[in-house]
Parts: C-alpha cells; sequence; structure tokens
C-alpha cells in the first residue's frame, strides 16, 4: 500500500494533467463529499454510498473521497485504504459498489492500487477541492464535510479521545493517524474556492466559532449545532431533490437541510460578520453590567439554564445556544442591554433559519462538562485569546468581549464569569 508523503500533497502538478473522467456539459453541479471514516462510522460511510448508488441523479456529478477504517465493516472486499469516486447510479440493488474508481493525481491517488491518505490534514481537503473544481467545470459547486466532528475543537478532549480515554471526536478524525482537522485549518482549506455551499455531515459543525471561520469560503454553510445520528443524511433522496432543483444556492442548501435526521440550519454567510459584530458588542455591554446592576453568579446560573448543546459523553464540550443567550437580555429593563440583545436576535434571523425550530440555532463554546452538572472552571488554552497563537480561530482572534483572556483580568464575558471571585 502507498502511503503519500505530505509534501507530495502540496505539488500543484496536477493542473497539468489530463481530465480522466469525461464531463457532461449538460451537468449543472459538482458535489464533493469529503468521507473521513477511517473510524467508527466505518459502516455508516458504506451505507450512505450505497444510498448515492440508488439514488436516480441526474445533472450532478457526485465525487467522493473516502478512507475507510481497519475492524469495523468488511463489504465491498473489506478494502481499508483512501479511495475516489465518481458516483453512479446501481440498477442491480447489490451491496457492492459500482461507481468508477478515479484516479487523483493531486493526492497521489490511483485507481489501480491502494494508497492511505491521511484525511485528518487540511491539505488533503484543500487539493481535493482544487482538483475538482480545475477538472470538473460546472455552474456550481458543493462540498459535504463527512464524519465526527466536535465544532470547536478541545485540544485536551481531543487528545484524550485518540488515545481511547473519550468518545469525544475532533473534526475529520482519521484513526490510522490520529489527526484531525482544526477550525482554522478548515478556513485554510476551504479559502478562495468556488464552493457555493458547504455542508457538516457531522455533529456539531452550526456552532459560530466554525461558521464564522468559513464565512468567506461559501455562500451558504449548513451544519447542526449538536448532535447528529451516526447514520447520516439521506442521501438517496437527498440527490434525487437536487436533480428536481434550479441549482440555486439557496436550493442547494434547503436541500442539504432536509437531508439532515436532525435539526440543521442554514447559514447565510455574508451576514455573519455583522452577527458576530453584534454579539460582541451585546457581550461588551452584558460584562459592563455584571458587578454594577447584576451579579456575577445571576448571569452564570441563567446561562447554566439556556438552552444548549453537548454530547452525552464525560467530558464534553459545553455549547450555549446563541440566540438564547441575547433573548436572555431582550426584555431587560436596562434599556441598552436590550437593545443590544435584541440586536443580536434580529442579526441571528438575517443570518440562519433552522428547520425544525422557530428560532436559528447555534451553538457557542461555553466550557468542558465534567459532569452532568458541572462544567470547568477553566477553559483550554486553544480558547485563551492571546497574540501568541497564530493559529488561533478567526472569531478568537477578530472578537473581544466572549473568550477568555491570557490574564483572566475581567476584559471578556467568559473572564468575568469564569476567573472573577464570587459575589
Amino acid at each position: 500500500m502507498l502511503t503519500v508523503p505530505f509534501s507530495f500533497l502540496g505539488c500543484k502538478l496536477f493542473l497539468q494533467e489530463e481530465v480522466i473522467d469525461s464531463v457532461n456539459k449538460n451537468d449543472k453541479l459538482t458535489l464533493i463529499v469529503y468521507m473521513a471514516a477511517d473510524n467508527d462510522l466505518e459502516s455508516y460511510a458504506m451505507e450512505n454510498l450505497k444510498q448515492m448508488e440508488l439514488s436516480n441523479f441526474s445533472r450532478i456529478n457526485v465525487l467522493a473521497l473516502v478512507d475507510r477504517a481497519e475492524g469495523y465493516d468488511e463489504t465491498d472486499g473489506n478494502w481499508t485504504d483512501t479511495r475516489f469516486y465518481k458516483i453512479s447510479h446501481d440498477r442491480t440493488n447489490g451491496s457492492n459498489l459500482v461507481s468508477k474508481r478515479l484516479d487523483c493525481p493531486a493526492l497521489g491517488i490511483s485507481s489501480e492500487s491502494e494508497t492511505e491518505l491521511n484525511m485528518g490534514n487540511y491539505q488533503v481537503l484543500k487539493n481535493l477541492v482544487r482538483y475538482v473544481e480545475s477538472q470538473y467545470k460546472t455552474e456550481k459547486y458543493a462540498l459535504i464535510i463527512w464524519g465526527h466532528g466536535t465544532g470547536w475543537r478541545n485540544s485536551v478532549i481531543a487528545e484524550k479521545s485518540l488515545a481511547g480515554e473519550s468518545s469525544v471526536r475532533a473534526v475529520a478524525i482519521d484513526d490510522k493517524t490520529g489527526s484531525y482537522i482544526s477550525v482554522s485549518e478548515l478556513g485554510k482549506a476551504l479559502e478562495n474556492s468556488s464552493l457555493s455551499v458547504i455542508g457538516f455531515d457531522t455533529c456539531f459543525g452550526g456552532v459560530i466559532e466554525n461558521i464564522y471561520e468559513l464565512r468567506n469560503c461559501a455562500d451558504l454553510t449548513v451544519a447542526s449545532p449538536g448532535v447528529t445520528p451516526a447514520g447520516g443524511w439521506k442521501y438517496r433522496e437527498m440527490l434525487e431533490k437536487l436533480s428536481a432543483s434550479d441549482f440555486s444556492s439557496d436550493s442547494i442548501a434547503e436541500i442539504f437541510m432536509t437531508a439532515s435526521n436532525a435539526s440543521a440550519t442554514k447559514f447565510k454567510n455574508e451576514k455573519i460578520e455583522n452577527l458576530v459584530a453584534s454579539f460582541d458588542d451585546f457581550c461588551m455591554e452584558l460584562s459592563i453590567r455584571i458587578g454594577s446592576s447584576m451579579g456575577r453568579n445571576e448571569v452564570f446560573n441563567s446561562f447554566r439554564e439556556l438552552k444548549s448543546y453537548y454530547s452525552s459523553s464525560i467530558p464534553s464540550e459545553l455549547y450555549l445556544d446563541l440566540y438564547s443567550i441575547a433573548e436572555l437580555y431582550t426584555d431587560s429593563e436596562d434599556d441598552e442591554l436590550a437593545r443590544k440583545a435584541s440586536k443580536v436576535c434580529s442579526a441571528i434571523k438575517l443570518a440562519a433559519v433552522t428547520n425544525k425550530n422557530e428560532n436559528p440555532e447555534i451553538g457557542i463554546y461555553f466550557a468542558d462538562r465534567n459532569s452532568t452538572s458541572t462544567v470547568s472552571p477553566t477553559h483550554p488554552a486553544d480558547y485563551v485569546k492571546t497574540l501568541a497563537k497564530l493559529d488561533q480561530c478567526a472569531f478568537i482572534k477578530n472578537t473581544q468581549w466572549w473568550a477568555p483572556t491570557e490574564k483572566h483580568d475581567c476584559s471578556s464575558l467568559l473572564d468575568i464569569l469564569f476567573y472573577q471571585a464570587d459575589d
């Protein structure tokens, strides 16, 4: 089996390659599915691929990069390497894949040999998208990131997970290499692409740290803020609906939403900057009020009662619902705080819509859950705002009033709630 070295993944030689697969001039959409299944989700990946093959779709190129694991699923010859497929319709209803296996010179993949890629390396995702965009000329491009996910990555928890100490996962986890794609790396992988829609068939894709990172990478993003079923989206139905659509970005995103078996949110990426700016302004106002008109414990305890998203495993990340945070203060007797809270709610409604809830659902990292009733009194170093960490996600870099700071000098809301002395 060939293992592709990291240096090869950065090459640009593929731009000179001949198009390997024929391109239909009537195709409207190229859909890329990045299936990071070198983990305990392997069997679901194979089931989802068969759902795609059983779908009777047209005018779409469906291209799937699939990385399998060892020991979870033995279907289709029990191959365990990384393969690149163009999905085709299965008229036989058989259990084996009938889709065409393709070469992908950008990734060093040959249809005739076995190649093991690290799907947790963001360069693999980046080069895949660039290659597909260069070889398949269609009006629209969309990407589905498939696999495990925790939204904003807590490095301590993820490292324990990789060592088998926790069931918490990281983005696009690859068991063979023990790696993942971080939030900031997702932005690097997808910047300057031609993607219209990015979808997350993962848990915790719909958290503001993640969505803000991708705000300039596509027109729309579709993701769930909480846990999603391991069985994945309804791919057969999704592809058939896409075939019958007008292939607008909004139609693609709406169909992604309905394909999810969980509550999913559609984000208008051009509105995310304003949403985050409004939330940061609200956090400043609330921070000023704590210690004067309201107490720290009062705010902390009210936050702990809000709508939230988390894994059933312990420890796990705890995400609060962004809309619920602001809504808590829209009727405040403090007029300025109420105004800024209402502004956040309005900004959220302009930027997002959720298919199974009246109010848009977006998560934001609050703390780690130590038990079903307690949270960690401190935050991981990766979530502490500091100029020393150049690879911090853009949300932490570009905001001032939410994430804790190095000195914990009460200059942010989480500083006050976690590091200020009790009332």
